[in-house]
């Protein structure tokens, strides 16, 4: 089962811009998507070019483990109650690698945060619900020396001599806003490799934030297969109309069973005139 995310895991985003839960995949889960990641992303071990220090793939995924995974019921809650309503939508994330040879971004005494890419809007102080909300997963084991995120607390702004390391078991999440001051660290090991798997929601109602968008992805086959999987409901989170659209008519039902099979198993879209 999922970690549970508390009041207090609340109270100690609020507080620090960020909060450290360990294990909150379930095993399974995690080793699923571990060996997902491994297939997108290669192991140190089985590159061809071991210079190489740093990859990535984005959404949508051609492993559904791992866009399934997007759809955590406690994660979309959680994100819910920290953004203040029930209308949110998934940020576009991705899955990261980093190799030994790795230097922290932009080198290990730079910390940034990440809303100058993300919205158009400088940092609110007075209203955290323009602060996206970041969760980052760490899908096999790292520790001091495989380049851990440094994540800085509100009250020591910009002092990375003072940031805590995301140094934790596969399956932690690193749960942080818009706003948290972060870097990565250096990979210091001289084998293996670190994975995250991320992505955000923020406000559906924000129109400007989010670092990516995904409406040019209609086409793609893993789109279409992970949306048609998912029920109405879940389709809201990637920008969907909800049920009760005018845009529901005979003619676009048809189309969007065709376009992505599975659309209406359950019979939740009616048709509007």
């Amino acid at each position: 089962m999922t970690a549970i995310l508390t009041d207090a895991h609340f109270e100690i985003l609020k507080r620090d811009s960020y909060v450290i839960v360990q294990n909150f995949l379930p095993e399974a889960q995690r080793a699923e998507m571990a060996d997902a990641i491994r297939r997108l992303l290669s192991p140190w071990k089985e590159l061809e070019d071991q210079t190489v220090t740093s990859d990535a793939t984005y959404f949508p995924y051609s492993e559904q483990s791992l866009n399934q995974a997007i759809v955590n019921p406690e994660a979309i809650r959680f994100a819910r109650k920290w953004l203040g309503t029930e209308h949110i939508h998934y940020r576009p994330g991705l899955a990261l690698v980093r190799y030994p040879g790795f230097k922290g971004f932009p080198d290990s005494s730079m910390p940034h945060v990440d809303n100058g890419n993300n919205s158009l809007l400088p940092p609110s102080q007075s209203d955290l619900h323009h602060s996206q909300l970041n969760f980052w997963f760490y899908l096999e084991d790292v520790d001091e020396d495989q380049a851990p995120t440094h994540l800085v607390k509100t009250s020591d702004g910009q002092d990375l001599s003072r940031a805590e390391k995301f140094v934790a078991p596969g399956g932690s999440v690193a749960i942080f806003t818009n706003y948290n001051w972060h870097s990565a660290g250096d990979y210091d090991r001289a084998y293996g490799q670190r994975y995250v798997w991320k992505f955000a929601f923020g406000r559906a109602d924000h129109y400007w934030e989010g670092v990516m968008h995904y409406t040019n992805v209609g086409e793609n086959q893993h789109f279409r297969d992970f949306i048609g999987s998912l029920s109405a409901k879940e389709r809201e989170l990637f920008r969907f109309p909800p049920v009760g659209h005018p845009y529901y008519t005979k003619q676009t039902l048809e189309a969007l069973e065709e376009q992505y099979p599975g659309w209406n198993r359950n019979q939740d879209y009616q048709i509007c005139q």
